[in-house]
């Protein structure tokens, strides 16, 4: 049985809501604490962080069409939640849900437990967070490696722009083709 089963697409959204505001509730006063809270290291107006945070995304974004053209769909399946999260959005809420999800994540986990745990421990806890994708050994590889990555983009940058921007944008994509190219293929 499929979350489409289990869940409304309300009671997803209302889902992925709290569990962002909690983590920028933990992450925002620890990033402060640390000192990092400031902003060089959210330097958004740097070309430079553009570029690389647009770089990964397309990196990213090209392996998961590899694989969602390699592989059978339902590796690549969460059981729907995302399907839930994305379709009846609007372009901009499409958006918003993305920027959202990156920064609070990018926060806690590149920018707050990063420099306790290193890039490794952290990546596993990142997996460990996306719950869904544990069953699909497939999704979890790809998003541990994925993370990695991501944390060796903000560690030689010491700045979650590039590492904000890329997971904005991957989602935001992924989030774009659910809503609008997958429910085509299913009409």
């Amino acid at each position: 049985m499929t979350s489409e089963h289990l869940y409304s697409s309300r009671q997803v959204l209302y889902s992925f809501y709290i569990t962002q505001f909690l983590i920028l509730t933990v992450g925002v006063p620890v990033l402060w604490w640390q000192g990092k809270l400031q902003k060089n290291y959210f330097s958004f107006d740097s070309g430079s962080m553009w570029i690389l945070g647009l770089g990964a995304a397309a990196l990213i974004l090209l392996v998961e069409a590899v694989l969602i053209k390699w592989f059978p769909q339902s590796w690549m399946d969460d059981g729907g939640i995302n399907r839930l999260l994305f379709k009846d959005r609007s372009l901009v809420h499409i958006l918003v849900i993305s920027f959202l999800a990156a920064t609070s994540e990018e926060i806690l986990f590149r920018g707050v437990l990063q420099e306790w745990l290193g890039i490794w421990v952290t990546s596993v806890l990142f997996v460990l967070l996306h719950t869904r994708y544990l069953r699909k050994w497939l999704l979890v590889t790809v998003v541990f490696f994925i993370s990695i990555g991501l944390g060796f983009l903000a560690e030689s940058c010491q700045d979650l722009a590039p590492v904000i921007i890329a997971h904005s944008l991957v989602d935001f994509i992924l989030g774009c083709y659910l809503r609008f190219c997958k429910l085509k293929h299913e009409l």
